[in-house]
């Protein structure tokens, strides 16, 4: 699936795959897909996951960015420095809303802690605004024990934002993936059944991108009648 290289450590920048089992239709490009992976460990599961997602995704024809907020980690949010967007003075913060911006679709991964979601994906998302998410669609990923209660919590942080949450999310345990990380320092997910969600949630992922893309432009054509 995706890049015969591993990916690089930090902001991974997609190669474009081949098309998968869903065609892109009318869309003009590929889904450009943003996928943030909401870890500060190393090794990280979440961030293996999150890489293997950005794989499947980019065979489906997808191209995925996948921002690592362990390598690149952001300042906290300031209110007033936020509505400077890509003119940000903190370059890891200009490049998210960069990242934001250029995305027909999300994907939102982290480990459990405290029955919710990261304070580093807290931070990230407090950057974002309506305007990055309103009608696209969004994956959500958990890791911890099979634990539904990260991507439950963000599931209403979405719908804050305007975003769709897609309905497959992918919630993994230690024991889905390899017993240690491989050269590339990530977890290879073992699990069949795990895998076989990830397929059916790249395939959803994309799916949506395509549909409410165009339904994004439907509805600025409207507007601007």
């Amino acid at each position: 699936m995706g890049c015969a290289s591993p990916p690089a450590r930090g902001r991974d920048f997609g190669c474009q795959g081949g098309v998968g089992s869903l065609s892109l239709g009318a869309m003009s490009e590929p889904p450009r897909i943003l996928v943030i992976a909401g870890s500060a460990r190393v090794p990280s599961y979440t961030r293996s996951l999150s890489r293997t997602v950005a794989r499947a995704l980019e065979g489906r024809g997808a191209r995925a960015d996948v921002l690592d907020l362990q390598a690149t980690p952001l300042p906290s949010m300031v209110p007033a420095e936020r509505a400077r967007r890509a003119g940000h003075g903190d370059g890891t913060v200009a490049d998210l809303f960069k990242m934001a911006e250029g995305a027909s679709a999300f994907v939102l991964a982290s480990p459990t802690y405290h029955n919710s979601y990261s304070g580093v994906l807290k931070n990230a998302l407090d950057y974002l605004t309506l305007k990055d998410m309103r009608y696209r669609p969004v994956g959500l990923m958990g890791h911890g024990g099979r634990s539904t209660q990260a991507v439950d919590h963000l599931r209403l942080v979405v719908r804050g934002l305007l975003g769709v949450a897609i309905p497959t999310q992918v919630c993994t345990a230690d024991e889905d993936f390899a017993p240690a990380p491989g050269p590339d320092g990530d977890y290879q997910v073992r699990n069949a059944d795990i895998l076989g969600r990830i397929d059916r949630f790249a395939d959803e992922l994309v799916l949506f991108a395509r549909h409410l893309a165009a339904l994004r432009a439907e509805m600025d054509a409207a507007r601007a009648g």
